[in-house]
């Protein structure tokens, strides 16, 4: 348990801090004068003032901010703040205000940028084996029901040859909730090779990016390759795009209807993934902090209200415009965006706690299958 909050606090508090010190440094950089760098919301647990900034850490840690001079943000302040001083948010350009409100964004990203290749350089890349050979498998999934062992090699599927992991895997995920044959070769240290068929039925899953697919819980082998320093940063950079791109293909899952709100987790989900990536050891812990970078980043660059991507939308239409949004109409979205962010707090947590009773009765694996 001590370990869990721990493993949380580290990571909620290394991505909180990276993000809003971009911002912070952008503002700098733009010449705007920053009032507030605050870790965390609500009652101030420490302050310090310094250089015309008050320092803050909170006592409740999900979040941060930096309130800019002349800026109507999560505060709600009302806009009679902003005097048109040179210093203040309001009074710089379309560009420095969209470099500012990115760059939170943007340190995430060079976060996870920089963990995945720190990984890839110390630890070196692993690679998925091609060969169709079974290296794990994954419990209450259909493959370990029906009987499949780790070292069997799938020859056919349906009668279909199969000679590659990817020909494996495609012939699985076009047979959900299909009685499926595979036949394949098994050996064992007590026994010759012997080839034989067994029948299962992948279980139909919803996979972001790739829809309704059938999965029967099984993994490939996995190479690990030492590679220097510029193939690191170049695994690194893959890695980061690739978690970029499941995490804008589960967004696309829940707006077309392919997942469902009740697959969304919460403080209480991430707490639980950080003590037992933490138990995996520092190269789990340091790949699932730069997991949790690219998908709150890609969060909030969202256009929602209250998140960076709606401070966005605001210098879009105001660039277009050629004019201010009016402080009311700012103030009155802000608002209604905190209720929505508010309700889908609510809506996730209720989705942790159901699934820690899950968990409880022994019912539900907290991290989703994916093979």
């Amino acid at each position: 348990m001590l370990l869990t909050l721990l493993s949380f606090v580290v990571v909620i508090g290394v991505i909180i801090l990276v993000h809003e010190w971009g911002h912070f440094i952008a503002a700098r950089l733009c010449g705007i004068r920053v009032e507030v760098f605050s870790i965390g919301f609500g009652p101030t647990m420490w302050k310090r003032e310094s250089g015309g900034t008050e320092y803050r850490v909170a006592w409740f840690p999900l979040g941060g901010y930096v309130r800019m001079a002349g800026m109507i943000d999560e505060s709600l302040d009302d806009g009679a703040s902003i005097t048109g001083a040179a210093d203040e948010f309001m009074s710089k350009n379309a560009w420095q205000k969209a470099f500012v409100i990115s760059a939170g964004v943007l340190m995430n990203g060079i976060l996870a940028i920089l963990l995945f290749t720190v990984i890839a350089g110390v630890w070196g890349v692993g690679r998925a084996s091609r060969e169709p050979v079974l290296a794990g498998l994954r419990p209450d999934m259909p493959g370990a029901a029906a009987g499949l062992l780790a070292g069997d090699r799938v020859l056919a599927v349906q009668g279909a040859p199969i000679a590659t992991w990817e020909e494996l895997a495609e012939a699985i995920h076009q047979r959900p909730e299909l009685p499926t044959t595979l036949t394949l070769v098994r050996q064992t240290a007590s026994a010759p090779a012997d080839t034989l068929d067994l029948s299962l039925t992948p279980k139909r899953v919803a996979v972001p990016g790739q829809g309704q697919v059938g999965l029967i819980g099984i993994d490939p082998g996995v190479e690990i390759v030492k590679v220097g320093v510029f193939g690191a940063l170049g695994a690194g950079l893959r890695k980061t795009w690739e978690e970029s791109r499941m995490a804008y293909a589960t967004i696309a899952a829940l707006v077309t209807g392919q997942a469902g709100l009740k697959d969304l987790g919460g403080p209480i989900l991430i707490a639980q993934l950080s003590g037992e990536s933490a138990r995996g050891g520092l190269m789990v812990f340091l790949g699932f902090i730069a997991f949790i970078s690219v998908n709150i980043g890609f969060l909030n660059i969202l256009p929602i209200p209250v998140l960076d991507g709606g401070h966005l939308v605001y210098i879009i239409i105001e660039a277009a415009i050629r004019r201010p949004i009016s402080n009311r109409v700012k103030l009155w979205v802000q608002q209604a965006g905190m209720v929505l962010l508010l309700l889908l707090m609510v809506l996730v947590m209720k989705n942790d706690v159901m699934r820690l009773v899950q968990r409880a009765q022994g019912t539900v694996d907290p991290v989703e299958e994916s093979k």
